[in-house]
């Protein structure tokens, strides 16, 4: 009686017949016959099979049966000759292809074959695998002088990128430097302004001028200064003596510098007999200084006394303008 280890496929379901020196080979890996699956026997194992030898009974015994009662075999039968019968043993099942030369070329044939299987039952998740796993696997030996020219070529990129770095910190600083430059040159030429439209800055202004031996001076646009009223009376406390009243307004939403006035006497042709110039010291009252400039959108009244001698004044002219 003999025993023989026996294996499922896991696919097919196909029963093997397999042997223990074969299993430990290769770890138990063995791909079937059948459907070509390649799986591990030893977790299929199944009870061994026995194998019985079915042999006819001897010619003696099986003639027995037949004897009739009075011993002769003679029984109305013929007597059954004896067969040369071979004994019968159950079919061994399909067996297995061994031995798998090496465990790479083992593990190279199970992955295509159980894709395969896989490929068929679940296409889909195969397709999913093979979009994901599209990485380039690169066979590149480098050889020493393949390797240092790349150092060499290395070296000389990381020079250029240090050159490149400190023109550009040169050239920035450059052009920061020009921009500070054209600023103070700016501020330079339009002190005037910057220091009207934004007094706090013109102590500072001033001081710098200081250094730089100018000046901060105030805005003079006679177009923003109103003459709203004027007019030329005799006086008569004093003989051949004339006032003239005027009124100034600053338009300007800052302060400007205080114009002058030039008074022009006419005659009856209204031609230039007399013609004379004030400057705001001539017009402004003691308490107000000069430089200190005519506040935004200010009225300022003026009063001037003169005195003709020989004239005969008809009409008169009175300017606003800056010298």
């Amino acid at each position: 009686m003999n025993y023989a280890m026996q294996t499922t496929c896991p696919s097919c379901h196909a029963v093997f017949r397999v042997k223990p020196d074969q299993l430990e080979a290769h770890a138990g890996k063995v791909r079937c016959g059948k459907c070509a699956y390649v799986f591990n026997a030893f977790e299929t194992l199944v009870s061994p099979i026995e194998t019985v030898s079915l042999m006819a009974p001897p010619a003696d015994d099986f003639s027995d049966e037949f004897k009739d009662e009075a011993g002769t075999g003679k029984s109305g039968i013929s007597e059954i000759p004896a067969h040369d019968v071979r004994p019968l043993t159950i079919s061994e099942p399909m067996s297995a292809t061994f031995p798998i030369p090496t465990d790479d070329q083992i593990e190279r044939e199970a992955e295509a074959i159980n894709r395969e299987i896989a490929a068929s039952a679940h296409p889909e998740l195969i397709e999913e695998i093979e979009e994901t796993d599209k990485t380039p696997k690169s066979g590149l030996h480098i050889t020493p002088e393949l390797h240092e020219k790349l150092n060499n070529l290395q070296l000389q990129l990381t020079t250029q990128e240090k050159h490149a770095r400190w023109r550009g910190v040169v050239w920035g600083g450059g052009i920061a430097v020009l921009c500070l430059l054209l600023a103070g040159q700016s501020v330079y030429f339009l002190r005037n302004q910057v220091a009207a439209y934004y007094p706090d800055t013109k102590p500072l202004l001033s001081s710098l001028c200081h250094v730089l031996h100018c000046k901060v001076d105030l805005l003079a646009n006679a177009d923003l200064i109103k003459l709203e009223s004027s007019e030329l009376q005799s006086a008569p406390e004093r003989p051949g003596g004339v006032t003239l009243n005027a009124s100034l307004r600053n338009l300007a939403p800052y302060r400007q510098a205080y114009p002058s006035l030039e008074l022009t006497l006419t005659d009856s042709a209204n031609l230039a007999l007399a013609r004379r110039q004030f400057t705001p010291s001539d017009y402004l009252p003691q308490n107000i200084k000069p430089e200190s400039g005519m506040p935004r959108q200010d009225e300022l009244p003026i009063k001037l006394t003169l005195e003709l001698v020989g004239l005969e004044a008809v009409g008169y002219k009175l300017l606003v303008f800056y010298p």
